[in-house]
């Protein structure tokens, strides 16, 4: 019994300090600072992407667009986004996006897989794309 108890406190002592002395910053994913990013001038105005890797599959995209002054017909529209895998040769898929405020746009999903992904975001065939690990 008093060996028993004796391994636990040094098996325990050995947890703690290993825990004790991780910092938080390093276990959990910013939430603030983007994965990856890039910023496109397309011919109706400019387009900006944030990808937020979040961890466990789970992503966050985030987008804005600034329209040009005389494209005020894009400004409503919804841009389209396709996430695919860089090694795989299938179908990427769309996530639905939820319209922050005007020309602000949201995704959080969940990938079917971890590796490198590349998300596209554009208007037609005027697109920004951006390359990002998701473990």
């Amino acid at each position: 019994m008093t060996l028993a108890l004796g391994v636990f406190a040094l098996v325990a002592a050995f947890i703690w300090a290993t825990v004790g002395t991780l910092d938080p910053r390093d276990t959990v994913a910013d939430r603030d600072v983007p994965t990856a990013e890039v910023s496109e001038v397309l011919p109706d105005g400019r387009i900006d992407v944030q990808v937020y890797a979040l961890g466990n599959r789970d992503v966050r995209l985030e987008i804005q667009f600034a329209p040009d002054a005389d494209a005020i017909e894009s400004a409503a529209m919804r841009p389209d986004v396709n996430f695919a895998m860089m090694e795989m040769h299938m179908d990427g898929f769309d996530p639905p996006l939820q319209l922050v405020e005007a020309g602000v746009w949201r995704a959080n999903l969940k990938l079917p897989m971890a590796g490198r992904w590349v998300v596209s975001v554009g208007f037609g065939e005027d697109r920004a794309e951006v390359e990002f690990d998701a473990e």
